[in-house]
């Protein structure tokens, strides 16, 4: 019997322990889809055999399906504005803050948080950078440190001869950035939050989900909250009811959680 999309769908989460359904169908699908026809695949049949026993087609499968596009200082206004109005209040009322980069890609986010928080001359002692993302691999690349020049494009020429050093036409950081910075794998869909975190960011991962999984996900984010803490959303994504999770629009991004 030649399986469907949905029929396809389902077995296939169930071989690569991601749950595809969360995802928008169209989204999933057309990506799916134009792995197949890579791959000169036929139909859903013979991708699935392949996710089966093929570790290398899986891995590309995974790769392909994952969104790992990400650099340093991206919207630079609204870092600017972490920088000026988040970060001071943060610290003026906490000795120390827990600070939180979920779906973290290729690290170029919490890396960019270590950065300015260097520049401020904020004692490392006083905050904690956790990194985290559904994709093992890319949390391999992201504690290497090393980046291309497309992902480094908006950091000021000061910043970047200060921080990185340039071999082979890649930018190498520094260890004294990748060492302020803790990476994990973690499953936001399936895995438990850790909690009183004083900002965390989810950035450019609503746009991939249904609308039930945003907004369970973006309840359990709130939740994970300390009390006056700050979730950093990407700059297309938005809560139409902040107060519906217990929270208020600060600014373009940034929700305050209130209770």
């Amino acid at each position: 019997m030649t399986l469907n999309f949905t029929e396809f769908r389902k077995k296939a989460s169930r071989n690569i322990n991601i749950d595809l359904s969360s995802y928008k169908a169209k989204r999933v699908k057309r990506r799916i889809n134009s792995l197949m026809d890579k791959n000169d695949i036929e139909d859903y049949n013979q991708c699935l055999n392949l996710l089966k026993t093929n570790k290398n087609f899986k891995k590309e499968f995974l790769d392909h399906f994952t969104i790992n596009t990400s650099e340093f200082f991206r919207n630079p206004q609204n870092f600017n504005y972490l920088k000026e109005e988040v970060f001071p209040e943060l610290f003026d009322h906490n000795n120390k803050i827990k600070i939180w980069s979920a779906a973290c890609s290729n690290g170029s986010e919490p890396y960019t948080l270590a950065i300015m928080l260097n520049e401020l001359g904020i004692n490392s002692r006083r905050f904690e950078i956790l990194a985290t993302d559904i994709d093992r691999e890319i949390l391999k690349k992201a504690k290497q440190g090393i980046y291309n020049e497309n992902s480094v494009k908006k950091i000021e020429e000061n910043i970047l001869n200060k921080y990185f050093t340039e071999q082979d036409d890649k930018y190498v950081l520094s260890s004294s950035i990748k060492n302020r910075v803790k990476f994990k794998h973690h499953n936001l869909l399936t895995d438990s939050y850790r909690s009183n975190w004083n900002l965390i960011l989810c950035r450019n991962v609503f746009i991939y989900f249904t609308k039930e999984v945003k907004e369970q996900i973006t309840q359990k984010l709130s939740n994970a909250l300390a009390k006056d803490g700050f979730l950093f959303l990407g700059n297309t994504e938005y809560l139409l009811k902040p107060s519906k999770y217990d929270l208020t629009k600060e600014h373009t991004s940034f929700y305050r959680r209130q209770k």
